[in-house]
């Protein structure tokens, strides 16, 4: 999603039509922005800058805990078809009672399963 959000400004410009007006925080896991990175070479400033400027809303972002990659670690033993990043994004969400947002269909039923409250961006708004 992230990457979609910076490489298409079509969807970027949907987003930020859909989040307009509205109090909502984007909050971005470390986790991502790592993967962000190995996969398109973007660092974490540059993330959080493109999205903020795309969006038109500031961006946090949150760290994964000691306690949270131990509970990442038993949503994987319970649901094997949870792979090693998206457990831990899983966790910081339930945590700190985020809604994911995601275009990964097999997290979004993960989410379902662990009581996470996660939608497909085109469910916000006809995104």
């Amino acid at each position: 999603m992230v990457i979609d959000l910076i490489e298409k400004k079509g969807f970027a410009g949907k987003l930020r039509a859909s989040l307009k007006g509205k109090s909502v925080r984007l909050v971005l896991c470390d986790v991502v922005l790592n993967e962000v990175q190995r996969v398109r070479g973007f660092t974490s400033a540059e993330v959080i800058s493109k999205i903020s400027k795309l969006v038109g809303k500031k961006v946090e972002v949150s760290s994964i805990d000691d306690n949270q990659k131990i509970l990442a670690d038993s949503i994987t033993v319970q649901y094997q078809f949870c792979h090693r990043g998206d457990n831990l994004i899983l966790t910081l969400c339930k945590a700190k009672d985020f809604v994911l947002l995601t275009f990964d269909r097999m997290l979004l039923k993960t989410c379902e399963f662990v009581g996470v409250a996660a939608f497909h961006p085109t469910m916000a708004g006809g995104i």
